[in-house]
């Protein structure tokens, strides 16, 4: 009997190591499950292929969960990102700056293509840049905004010092001013700036002939590290509904536009998009640009570098 019991335990216990171990390797080898994701943007131009992803079902067909949230304005979108809410974001190459100097560590994952345009009002009398001197300019202060308006003058052989600046951080405040003749002209994005050109406004510069628009896609560095093949997911879907809108008449989705960007139902018709292009990062010299700025501002204190703010998880 003591053999037997003996000869049974060794049994006993060789099942439950073999079961265990069995365990052990179907653990191994599950597929993690996959993570959400949370984007945060404004309502913009830059906004659209984003959009056109989540409704076309673009992000699912990839393989990700997107939750897109828009904000009204940039103060209530870096809140939420701070509060830890938002994986990621659309933003600019200065605000990613700040968020750096101030130990936020958010890096650039990809480009977006809207514009900044600088629109003289109809009654100002403006036709031209050099015009502008010691006219009023209505900007928000200390942001991608400001940093355009200085780069429009700089590339025209103006100062900075040339213009008034005058501060307006609401868009729609900035525009109604501009209309109203409170302000001579403005640096406005879209859809704000062809609502401003189509009340009789002069367009006078823009980011994008300077090819120096700042705006950027954006995650944080812990949703980079947790989540890298949700955002290279995420920026596969970007990319085909990039290659939709550059081949499909906007007329096709041109409601979507109006809601999510803000224009006015008047537009329809005549609402111009940009040729966006798939997903890359900006260029290192555009990037230092944007940190020497916020450097020659004061804004930032750290000596920050493209590599520092850059990654290239999104780009192929």
């Amino acid at each position: 009997m003591t053999k037997l019991k003996k000869l049974l335990t060794i049994l006993t216990s060789a099942a439950v190591l073999l079961s265990l171990t069995a365990c052990s390797k179907t653990e191994e080898t599950k597929t993690p499950e996959k993570q959400s994701l949370t984007f945060g943007m404004m309502g913009s131009i830059d906004s659209v292929p984003f959009v056109i992803a989540k409704e076309k079902g673009l992000f699912e067909k990839a393989g990700v969960d997107v939750t897109i949230e828009t904000f009204k304005n940039s103060k209530d979108r870096d809140a939420a990102f701070q509060a830890g809410s938002l994986d990621g974001v659309i933003c600019d190459e200065v605000a990613i700056s700040l968020y750096q100097n101030a130990d936020f560590d958010v890096k650039i994952t990809g480009i977006t293509d809207g514009d900044f345009m600088l629109v003289a009002g109809a009654k100002s009398g403006i036709k031209s840049l050099s015009d502008l001197k010691e006219k009023s300019v209505a900007i928000s202060e200390k942001t991608s905004i400001e940093y355009t308006l200085d780069k429009i003058l700089e590339k025209n052989s103006m100062s900075p010092k040339d213009v008034k600046k005058s501060v307006v951080p609401a868009i729609p405040t900035r525009l109604e001013m501009l209309n109203n003749g409170n302000v001579d002209a403005a640096l406005l994005p879209e859809p704000f700036s062809s609502m401003a050109i189509n009340s009789g406004g002069i367009l006078l510069g823009s980011a994008s002939n300077l090819a120096s628009y700042p705006s950027v896609s954006a995650f944080t560095q812990k949703a980079i590290d947790d989540k890298s093949s949700e955002i290279q997911a995420f920026y596969k879907a970007y990319n085909e509904a990039v290659e939709y809108i550059n081949s499909t008449p906007v007329t096709e989705y041109e409601d979507l536009i109006i809601k999510t960007v803000g224009y006015p139902e008047n537009m329809k018709g005549k609402i111009k998009l940009p040729t966006f292009r798939k997903n890359t990062l900006p260029k290192d010299e555009e990037v230092q640009e944007a940190i020497d700025w916020c450097k020659d501002n004061n804004l930032i204190t750290k000596n920050l570098t493209p590599k520092d703010v850059t990654n290239n998880i999104g780009v192929k």
